[in-house]
């Protein structure tokens, strides 16, 4: 179970979206700030939307804890913002060239071998700041 998420994690630091779609299950979900992609095309699209964003993002996983049929993971997200990233908000930031690193928390739900549901937490307010984003008052 946990190397599933081992090779999620591999396959998203090299930017390899074939490998990363390989350790989902045939209809996934995965989930951001953004809301839910549902769907093997959905998914490989919200990987490839932060890969645009962040085209050297890199992933460091401090630890992972194992429960039943779960995975979750603590990490470092950090890369360089080159390209639009659209906010929860439904903006597009246009690539600002700052270098961000943020905190992050994934749970994988297993089954079998492959990944159900992703999902991703992260301060969103400490992103913005990184960004250099006016934040509303």
């Amino acid at each position: 179970m946990v190397d599933v998420v081992g090779r999620y994690f591999n396959a998203y630091n090299a930017h390899d979206l074939d490998t990363v779609m390989g350790c989902y299950c045939a209809q996934p979900v995965a989930v951001g700030p953004g809301g839910p992609a549902r769907g093997r095309s959905d998914v490989a699209s919200y990987h490839t939307l932060l890969w645009q964003a962040f085209p050297d993002a890199r992933v460091t996983v401090w630890q992972k804890i194992v429960k039943d049929e779960a995975v979750a993971a603590v990490g470092m997200g950090i890369g360089t913002h080159a390209g639009p990233f659209p906010l929860t908000t439904g903006e597009v930031v246009e690539a600002t060239g700052r270098r961000v690193s943020v905190r992050c928390c994934w749970i994988f739900e297993i089954e079998g071998c492959l990944i159900t549901c992703s999902e991703v937490f992260y301060d969103q307010l400490e992103l913005c700041v990184q960004l250099g984003l006016r934040l509303p008052a």
